[in-house]
């Protein structure tokens, strides 16, 4: 087993355990694609004919072949069954204008092993020496000669490749490296280790590459175990020699300097002892911290940096090697449904990192730019993050630490796992991970991988495997586990990844508790807007605390024009190209900010209730968000508040994100957003509160109109608040309020400090009469010839399509897109938020936005878009024309699409609405109102298209197949 010699960087001054040679530079490269250099002895090569530069990887510099329709991908098919099942992207399936929306598109792709030859010169110093060849992220599996001779191989996606080199004499040498990024154990088509869709297959080493001269005898390997109550640190030092001693004796002084803002420097200490005849031992020391340490946790981040200074003598020699680490006094532990972070409670405001690196394709491995990374997570109030089938390097785990964020790496897998070749690579490679980053401060959690199922005795051997390792960590197996073998259920793990307890989708844990995601399995679509749900029966039919897998996944337009120009590696964001290449085609583009906004501000808004729902519930553990960043693999899913660079989106302002994500939240618990008598409007006001300290909160409520007017205030009594969600304030209610007009409105909640705010929105819509069709209205259901006859003759027409009759037959468009979008007219949602023209007259006495808001719930859920121009349009409308209603499609198609659209046809005028506007209405407030206003406006005079459209073009909206159904 290899382990990784800590090299610490602290406060700008480079410290090694040893002296190294840097081998980072010019290599000459040589693809095996035919795998037929093992047996011609390309290691034997004094040359090779190309060169490239490392760290780096192959694709990034030109490598590879240049992808088109016969590429095969790493799941073992080219894309052509994807093309095939998309018709609207069948053009872009050709070698000269290869396109694809399945993930981003490298310049050069392979899979298979390549060779790298480096000669290099070995001082006279180092003459006869041992040395270690230190390799830092490799894809995946290594094998190293040194001039001809084997030295060995190694295999690990998350961790360093290290080799020993005994006594290589001064000189020139000739180092020879195969690296081979194809499948070595099955790990799944997706794992975000190894697939296409988002870190990407590429091969090569992107770390640090160097010779370091090994002691013969040395420190192998240190473990800190903080114990907080105790204020000591007990440390496991292994000592190794390159061959068995005996007789040795060993004295090491350990010395901790606190930094990362801690000023706490205790002792140093010295321990002594004697070793008898082993090649390695390990020695259990204990070294006190004393009164003044201090405690890390994402508040106060605060670390230590220990320095091992290790003297062994044998014989007449002395032996010495020094080795440095840096910890943090934490103890993360389960207690009952929730964890705590030294002793408090604490809740997991999580973000899935799927290892999306639109750049490179592979981690980062500075420790700068994984702080950006960590800071924008604190930006938008998150304070952990889980790696989706991977584990990051160890420049994430040194950001984390500096800036306070928990981590949770997985040992690399999303696959169903049955084989013991499986079990074979997941022990090694889980121990590499836990021996390499597990003293670090921000390592909480370790998960196996995501989904899928496997053999309940593997699972069962793994988690024995880990806590016997390592206690520090808690630990699961798989994430949203679907376990095909009866009688297992995580039995052994720390805790749980859920999105549904119980037969899906009866005991949700999350809005969307199905999979595909349905509208009917929605809870934004089948009930009322509200902010009362939460998921206690979930949390208490667990017998451990349950996560939220991945919350939200609710996409937003993509903003082509401002992420196009950040794509400058070699991966490309083809999907981005189609889109505005069709929305050019349908006169759309010039709507692209006017998409990203409205989609963008009810994106926000639907993640919000999805967030608060799970501070609203008692005993929940925690949440994975999907995600903070855009997501650009398994077809595209733009969820993110930042885009795939971290960016923050225009529409999105962190600091008002953090009132309603953040260690406390102050939440109103409503039966209703949406009144007919303002008098029924009440509220329990909660807290949810994982600070560091106690509060004592007074909280006043104002409930105020659009221009700001405070229309009623309450003072709610002071408490002193612990750590805990949906902990009760008090009670608001709206007795002797009155409203006569349709209003928006705005619940405030404030503590009396000023340190606490948040904000509702409400709607009030008076009870009204249904008005009657006007008797010069023509009121159809389906288009035929009496309503082709009625426009011959000048007639005014109102026509009300069912959804089957229209192309394409679209869902209803209340929420926005889930996740990736499922195909044409599948998935929870058909937009990606609707677009309003708030000057039209349907919505002069209609409080609206020029977005979605939870008003539009009974609308919008009544509601199937129509498409006026697609991919396979014959006869399509006008480029400029705009629906006052527009719904936004998926990036994907782009579709013009109407929910409204009016027109002159021959003599007559057309009005076609695909919302129901007739159903029982005197139980959709909101609806009447718009059908109220929709029969205003067509019997009026400013009911006046100036939109000539034919008859072949009003066709193109609907499919006649159906038109007896």
């Amino acid at each position: 087993m290899k382990f990784l010699k800590v090299v610490i960087i602290l406060l700008s001054t480079l410290t090694f355990a040893q002296e190294t040679i840097n081998l980072d530079g010019q290599w000459q490269v040589k693809l095996d694609p035919e795998n037929k250099g093992l047996e011609e002895e390309w290691f034997k090569n004094a040359s090779f004919a190309n060169k490239l530069d490392l760290p780096g990887c192959i694709q990034e510099q030109g490598y590879g072949e240049v992808p088109g329709p016969q590429t095969i991908w790493w799941d073992g098919n080219t894309l052509g069954g994807w093309f095939k099942s998309r018709p609207w992207v069948k053009e872009y399936n050709t070698p000269e204008n290869f396109k694809t929306q399945a993930f981003l598109v490298p310049d050069r792709y392979y899979i298979g092993a390549a060779w790298f030859i480096k000669e290099v010169s070995i001082p006279q110093d180092w003459n006869n020496k041992n040395l270690k060849f230190y390799l830092e992220r490799c894809h995946w599996e290594t094998k190293l000669w040194v001039d001809g001779e084997f030295i060995g191989s190694n295999r690990s996606l998350g961790t360093p490749h290290e080799y020993l080199l005994s006594n290589l004499k001064s000189g020139k040498h000739t180092i020879a490296l195969r690296v081979d990024n194809s499948s070595k154990v099955n790990l799944g088509t997706r794992a975000h280790a190894t697939s296409d869709q988002t870190a990407g297959t590429w091969n090569g080493i992107v770390g640090k590459m160097e010779l370091r001269q090994q002691a013969p005898i040395f420190i192998k390997s240190v473990r800190t175990f903080p114990n907080i109550s105790e204020k000591i640190v007990n440390v496991e030092v292994e000592i190794k020699g390159l061959q068995a001693f005996e007789k040795a004796y060993w004295k090491l002084e350990i010395d901790a300097k606190g930094y990362n803002g801690n000023k706490h420097n205790p002792e140093s200490k010295i321990f002594s002892g004697k070793i008898k005849r082993n090649a390695s031992t390990i020695v259990n020391l204990t070294y006190p911290l004393g009164e003044g340490m201090q405690i890390w946790d994402e508040f106060t981040p605060n670390l230590y940096h220990l320095m091992l200074n290790l003297k062994v003598k044998q014989n007449k020699k002395t032996y010495k090697d020094t080795y440095g680490l840096n910890f943090g006094m934490k103890e993360f532990k389960v207690s009952g449904s929730q964890f705590t972070m030294n002793g408090l409670k604490t809740f997991l405001r999580g973000n899935a990192d799927c290892a999306v690196m639109p750049k490179t394709g592979y981690a980062p491995m500075d420790v700068a730019s994984w702080k950006k990374v960590w800071k924008t997570y604190k930006d938008f109030g998150l304070n952990m993050a889980r790696f989706h089938s991977w584990c990051p390097p160890k420049a994430a785990f040194i950001a984390a630490d500096e800036i306070g964020i928990y981590l949770a790496p997985e040992v690399m897998e999303w696959a169903s796992v049955n084989s013991q070749a499986q079990l074979d690579f997941f022990l090694e490679e889980s121990k590499k991970i836990l021996e390499t980053y597990g003293n670090h401060a921000s390592f909480i959690q370790m998960g196996l991988g995501n989904e899928k199922g496997g053999d309940a005795e593997i699972f069962k051997t793994l988690l024995a495997s880990w806590k016997a390792w390592d206690s520090r960590h808690l630990y699961t197996i798989k994430a949203n586990a679907n376990y095909e073998k009866k009688g297992f259920a995580n039995i052994g793990a720390d805790f749980e990844v859920l999105r549904k307890s119980g037969k899906e989708p009866s005991v949700p844990a999350r809005y969307q508790a199905g999979w595909p995601p349905k509208p009917k399995n929605s809870a934004f679509i089948n009930r009322a807007p509200q902010t009362v749900i939460n998921w206690q029966e979930a949390v208490k039919r667990e017998k451990r605390p349950i996560i939220q897998h991945e919350t939200a996944q609710i996409c937003a337009f993509p903003d082509i024009e401002s992420e196009l120009p950040k794509y400058t590696g070699y991966l490309k964001p083809t999907y981005l190209e189609i889109a505005r290449d069709q929305m050019k085609k349908r006169g759309l583009y010039n709507q692209l900010s006017d998409f990203v906004e409205a989609s963008g501000k009810w994106q926000v808004a639907l993640t919000r209730e999805e967030f608060e729902a799970a501070y609203r519930t008692p005993g929940l553990a925690g949440f994975h968000w999907l995600g903070l960043a855009d997501f650009t693999g398994q077809h595209t899913a733009p969820v993110g508040f930042t885009d795939a660079f971290y960016d923050a989106k225009s529409y999105v302002n962190p600091k008002e994100v953090r009132q309603w994500n953040a260690p406390t939240v102050l939440l109103a618990a409503m039966p209703q957003r949406i009144f007919t008598s303002i008098k029924d409007f009440k509220a329990d006001i909660l807290v949810s509160h994982f600070g560091k300290e106690n509060l004592n909160l007074k909280v006043i409520a104002e409930l105020k109109n659009d221009v700001g007017e405070v229309l009623k205030a309450w003072e709610l009594p002071q408490k002193m608040i612990t750590q805990g969600s949906g902990q009760k304030l008090g009670k608001i209610s709206g007795t002797n309020l009155e409203l006569f007009e349709a209003s928006h409105l705005v619940l405030e909640l404030k503590s009396e400090d000023k340190q606490f705010f948040n904000t509702y929105d409400l709607w009030f819509f008076p009870k009204v009469k249904s008005l009657e069709i006007p008797e010069n209205i023509v009121v159809a259901q389906v288009l035929d010839e009496n309503v082709e006859e009625h426009l011959k003759y000048g007639k005014t027409v109102l026509l009300l399509p069912k959804q089957h009759n229209l192309k394409d037959q679209l869902p209803i468009c209340f929420t926005n897109h889930y996740w990736t979008s499922f195909g044409k007219n599948d998935g929870q949602s058909s937009a990606t938020g609707v677009l309003f023209d708030t000057t039209h007259p349907v919505f002069k006495n209609f409080p609206t936005e020029t977005h979605i808001n939870w008003q539009w719930w009974d609308v919008l859920t009544h509601a199937h878009p129509m498409v006026l121009d697609s991919y396979n349009s014959k006869n399509p409308w006008p480029k400029t024309y705009k629906s006052p209603l527009q719904p936004i499609d998926s990036w994907k198609i782009n579709r013009k699409l109407a929910l409204l659209v009016e027109a002159k046809v021959g003599e007559g005028k057309l009005l076609i609405c695909s919302i129901d506007i007739e159903t029982d209405l005197d139980n959709r407030p909101a609806t009447k109102l718009l059908r109220n206003n929709l029969l205003d406006y067509i019997s009026s005079r400013d009911f006046n298209p100036n939109e000539e459209i034919d008859m072949a073009t009003i066709k193109e909206i609907f499919d006649f197949q159906n038109d007896n159904k």
